[in-house]
């Protein structure tokens, strides 16, 4: 029996994590059932045949109480052909396990191409009010990445982000965007429509699918797209905000972190001095090729194709 909807009610349940979850997965694995089996057990039976403490118990029983309504959101997702990607799964990426541990989102719900999560990819990440002169590198960058056959990682919002995806997928390359809100929330701009082929295309949520945008989404998010980049590319960044904390996730979890080097720099990209000075960012500067002024971006190449 397909498990997976009992594995999301009970990550639903108000205190269960990711290390709750990756202990009941190792005791009932270990023994030969699913969670499902769990599910048609009473809390006595649960209780004699297996070694949970009492949290996991109250967990599995809350769990069962909204089963009912997780079900009907479960066949939405089946639905509207949305993939969803447990902890425990093969195609979950084996490196946010390894970056994250015990911090992974326990279930990704994904729409498109589920393999680009197990190919090397790098994030291209700027503010939304991106300076034209930003925006041309963020196209151009994301442009060369797509040549170099490295997966394009972003965000889902106007400006850089946009811009990194319609360059990937012109320039035939792949593309991962990290959705802020839930998966039922997704709305592909005109920007991008042409372009969009699902083999190259990937859509992702860490969130429940109706979950709405905020704050704490974005900054979320943001730390999880860095973990499954093999390089950070911030090419503007504010002095505060969720891109600049982007740039300290990116550090914190010892991620390549590169930012664009300007001789003058734009209004929204004063926050690219801190990334440099404050955490160790590698300066990206230009380099002439005809008569164009493009980002050298050959040692974030060499970050994410040898390392």
């Amino acid at each position: 029996m397909n498990s997976i909807k009992y594995w999301i009610a009970l990550e639903r349940v108000q205190g269960v994590g990711p290390a709750h979850l990756k202990e009941v997965y190792s005791i009932i694995s270990s023994v030969g059932v699913s969670l499902s089996d769990i599910f048609e057990l009473s809390e006595n039976e649960i209780k004699n045949e297996f070694n949970f403490n009492q949290k996991t118990l109250t967990s599995i029983e809350a769990a069962k109480n909204i089963l009912n309504n997780i079900s009907e959101e479960y066949q939405k997702i089946i639905d509207e052909g949305i993939t969803v990607t447990p902890f425990f799964s093969k195609n979950y990426p084996d490196r946010l396990h390894k970056i994250l541990g015990n911090s992974i989102p326990p279930i990704l719900y994904s729409n498109g191409n589920i393999d680009l999560l197990k190919k090397k990819g790098a994030s291209i990440l700027g503010d939304n009010h991106i300076s034209s002169k930003g925006e041309f590198i963020a196209y151009m960058a994301a442009k060369e990445l797509a040549a170099r056959g490295i997966t394009v990682i972003s965000g889902f919002a106007d400006g850089a982000d946009m811009t990194a995806h319609r360059s990937s997928l012109e320039c035939g390359g792949n593309t991962i965007a990290f959705l802020p809100y839930g998966i039922f929330k997704i709305k592909i701009p005109e920007l991008i429509k042409h372009v969009i082929d699902e083999e190259r295309f990937l859509a992702i949520s860490i969130f429940h699918p109706e979950t709405g945008i905020s704050k704490y989404n974005a900054f979320a998010r943001n730390k999880i797209l860095c973990a499954l980049s093999h390089a950070v590319y911030i090419v503007e960044s504010p002095e505060e905000g969720g891109i600049f904390e982007a740039a300290k996730s990116a550090h914190n979890l010892n991620i390549p972190l590169y930012t664009t080097e300007y001789s003058e720099y734009p209004k929204n990209a004063l926050g690219n001095k801190k990334i440099l000075a404050d955490f160790g960012g590698f300066p990206v500067r230009g380099k002439r090729l005809d008569n164009l002024t493009l980002p050298n971006i050959d040692r974030l190449i060499a970050d994410v194709k040898f390392k």
